[in-house]
């Protein structure tokens, strides 16, 4: 367990120092709130149920945890380039305990980001959530940080290169925001698109942040459309998966690399 919190301590602070990116992760949702709100809203002209801009607040939050603990797992590459991966592969830890670090260190830092956007935009677009619901809505933050930080260490394992990582990051990071909820449910998307829909995790932690934060318009259609506990059982199977595969990558580039060491002593 130290050297879990050795790694996840790590990704912490590399976060925090770079301060572009903190930045970025703030911003970015309150860009999507007024631009793509301020676009969306006309599919909502004329209904007095919800305004947009707080229907998106779910999504908005779901979309922050997907970008911090996707890209968290960069750090997995760069520590591979820089030589890091392989001292963490050769000392005489579990690979299972370096993907464990690597994926609740992207967890915490999409918690930590999800939090401080929730505290600057719940006050903005006059959200108040019950106790209820602000508990329930930070456990959908940490089980979907958990599942997107597991797949991405799981990306990051197979991907060699800053290139192919950024280059496979966005090909998947869009389709899984838009097959999410977080723009539209998801029950007014055609067959084939629902059904792909709930093979991505964050669609699941949307649809338990609208459980949260939405539980008032329900009724008319706009909160959570699966139950609770559905949502958090596939988070947990999605991150339970994710662990298991990357260690399972890890431990595969582990084993060549301690051949590689022993052969050297």
């Amino acid at each position: 367990m130290r050297a879990v919190y050795g790694i996840v301590a790590r990704e912490f602070l590399r976060f925090l120092r770079q301060r572009g990116r903190v930045l970025a992760s703030i911003g970015r949702p309150f860009v999507w709130l007024v631009f793509a709100g301020a676009g969306f809203a006309a599919v909502f002209a004329g209904r007095n149920e919800i305004d947009y801009r707080i229907y998106m607040v779910p999504g908005l939050l779901g979309m922050v945890v997907m970008f911090g603990s996707l890209l968290a797992a960069l750090s997995t590459v760069t520590d591979r380039e820089a030589g890091v991966l392989r001292m963490m592969l050769v000392a005489p830890i579990r690979r299972s305990a370096v993907a464990l670090g690597k994926a609740l260190g992207a967890t915490l830092l999409g918690t930590a980001q999800a939090l401080v956007v929730a505290g600057l935009m719940l006050p903005l677009v006059q959200l108040r959530p019950t106790l209820a619901g602000t508990l329930l809505g930070l456990v959908a933050v940490v089980l979907s940080g958990l599942a997107l930080g597991a797949l991405g260490v799981v990306l990051a394992a197979s991907i060699r290169s800053i290139e192919n990582f950024a280059g496979v990051m966005n090909f998947v990071i869009f389709p899984m925001l838009f097959l999410s909820g977080a723009l539209y449910p998801v029950r007014h998307l055609a067959p084939a698109l629902r059904a792909v829909a709930y093979a991505n995790p964050l669609a699941y932690g949307v649809d338990l942040l609208k459980h949260a934060l939405l539980g008032a318009w329900a009724g008319v259609g706009y909160g959570g459309e699966l139950p609770v506990p559905l949502d958090c059982a596939a988070l947990a199977l999605f991150a339970i998966v994710g662990l298991a595969l990357a260690a399972w990558l890890l431990g595969r580039e582990g084993g060549v690399t301690r051949t590689a060491f022993r052969e050297r002593r």
